[in-house]
């Protein structure tokens, strides 16, 4: 009970910071529940649940997506998605995790210092680029966001569009990393149980996102949610 009860305000707190900022639920939950539940079991959670929470923000942006912005990175992100779903399966997750300690660590300091400084030219290269090391991310530690946030708010100005944009990017890599990891067969049994247990703190958190939206600082939320990253991925590369 605990488990769950942990499981259900981890995503309440990654479910409002991605209603707030367009990201950052797979961050945030798979820097704190591996530290509770087995690491393969928290990576087929947040695939489920990222999912779920994809369509609860495009229920109400949906029409804003761009179908031409959309389509490249997605290609190149299920290219990637598969390389980082096939190491998953051939080799032992505690190495991943012990990387996703690693990754943490250096995402909070690429964000925190150098994320608003760098700008993204509108290109076939960049998108697949980004693309492919999205999805990697993604089939490894599911936080496939940072890499095409980056390239997303460099090539779109309209902030809904890249709201809905950057949600349809996540379903769609979300619902192929769920597909492949089921045929796959690492996808842990009773996922789902536990899943609902999350469904709610995530309804709730999106719900209280979606209030708060206009009133809150990101950038102060951002930068809190960077020093809880450092300290989770320290405690989980020392930890393993």
């Amino acid at each position: 009970m605990f488990i769950n009860v942990c499981l259900g305000a981890v995503a309440l707190g990654a479910s409002l910071l991605q209603s707030v900022s367009g990201f950052g639920f797979g961050i945030v939950f798979m820097a704190l529940t591996p530290l509770v539940i087995p690491y393969g079991t928290a990576l087929g959670i947040s695939t489920i649940l990222s999912g779920s929470l994809n369509l609860v923000i495009l229920k109400r942006c949906w029409k804003d997506i761009d179908l031409k912005q959309l389509w490249l990175p997605v290609l190149f992100c299920l290219c990637g998605s598969s390389l980082g779903t096939f190491l998953m399966a051939t080799s032992p997750s505690p190495v991943y995790k012990r990387l996703l300690g690693v990754f943490l660590i250096i995402l909070a300091i690429w964000l925190c210092f150098f994320s608003d400084k760098v700008r993204i030219r509108k290109t076939t290269r960049n998108a697949g680029i980004a693309g492919v090391i999205s999805g990697l991310c993604g089939g490894l530690f599911s936080v496939n966001g940072p890499p095409m946030v980056l390239y997303f708010i460099s090539v779109i100005e309209d902030k809904k569009t890249y709201l809905a944009t950057l949600q349809a990017y996540f379903l769609v890599n979300n619902v192929y990393l769920f597909v492949i990891r089921s045929i796959s067969g690492i996808m842990p049994e009773g996922v789902l149980v536990s899943a609902l247990w999350g469904l709610g703190g995530l309804v709730i958190g999106s719900f209280i996102g979606g209030k708060i939206f206009n009133k809150i600082d990101g950038k102060k939320l951002k930068k809190l949610v960077y020093v809880v990253m450092v300290l989770s991925g320290a405690w989980i590369a020392i930890n393993g």
